[in-house]
């Protein structure tokens, strides 16, 4: 149901974006090669969003793109490291009814203390008896006991969490026309090695199929090796061009979306 929607989704934004490129258009069946290299780079972005959400990550885009074009952020427990949910439960006192979901419009707001009614609203006379002993408070509408708000705890027991803050960089690329690549522009400017910043390059295939490769900023280095150091760098003119096949020495990092955890 979730790559259902993600499928459609992508199918809506594809259209705008390519509306976007060229507004007199008549749409029929269109793919990413219709859109311009800006609006490329976006749909690029919106993929990566999509698929960091499915790892619990929250994504943001910064008000000023300078080199990071995603903040993400996720809260997980100190203990086990699994994902927390940080929405409070809101619970019956009594019967233990749980409100927090589909039920809150099911949440009554005052409680007579002369006939024990209970009614919905900002009335402050009871609609019952008339008394002016109308006692606000979260009450629940099946037992009329009162409704408090719960914190969970992790699977493991544990009360304690922690936020997580990543910075990405997105590179986006299409198959090259005439060949069986891809190519990603690199630069020095890019090198932030403060441990937490991130590339992911999506790639999308002939098929307008995505592929994902993630890597930290040392993996990077490693792989690029002695290049690093060589004047196409330095020059703001390296690209890398590498297989559409198997993405060549960038493979070991095809959806290594562990490594931002």
């Amino acid at each position: 149901m979730k790559n259902c929607l993600e499928k459609q989704v992508s199918k809506i934004l594809l259209k705008i974006l390519i509306l976007q490129t060229f507004p007199n258009l008549i749409m029929s069946e269109k793919n990413t090669t219709d859109l311009s290299a800006k609006h490329f780079s976006r749909y690029g972005e919106f993929l990566v969003s999509f698929e960091l959400s499915k790892y619990g990550w929250n994504v943001y885009n910064p008000m000023y793109d300078e080199y990071i074009d995603l903040v993400i952020h996720k809260h997980i427990c100190t203990v086990c490291g699994k994902n927390w949910n940080l929405t409070p439960a809101l619970v019956c006192k009594n019967c233990g009814k749980d409100f927090s979901k589909s039920q809150k419009n099911k949440i009554k707001t005052g409680v007579c203390q002369d006939c024990n009614k209970v009614q919905a609203g900002n009335k402050v006379k009871c609609e019952s008896c008339g008394s002016s002993k109308v006692v606000r408070r979260p009450t629940c509408d099946v037992c009329k006991g009162e409704i408090e708000m719960i914190k969970h705890k992790c699977e493991c027991n544990s009360t304690n969490y922690e936020t997580k803050f990543r910075t990405i960089q997105v590179k986006s690329s299409r198959v090259e026309d005439g060949k069986n690549s891809y190519a990603t522009d690199m630069k020095p400017k890019d090198l932030i090695e403060d441990g937490f910043h991130f590339y992911i390059w999506c790639l999308i295939d002939d098929n307008d199929k995505a592929h994902f490769l993630v890597l930290s900023v040392s993996d990077f280095k490693r792989v690029m090796g002695n290049s690093i150091n060589g004047i196409s760098f330095f020059k703001d003119q390296d690209r890398q061009h590498f297989s559409s096949k198997d993405f060549g020495k960038w493979a070991e990092f095809e959806n290594n979306f562990s490594i931002l955890e």
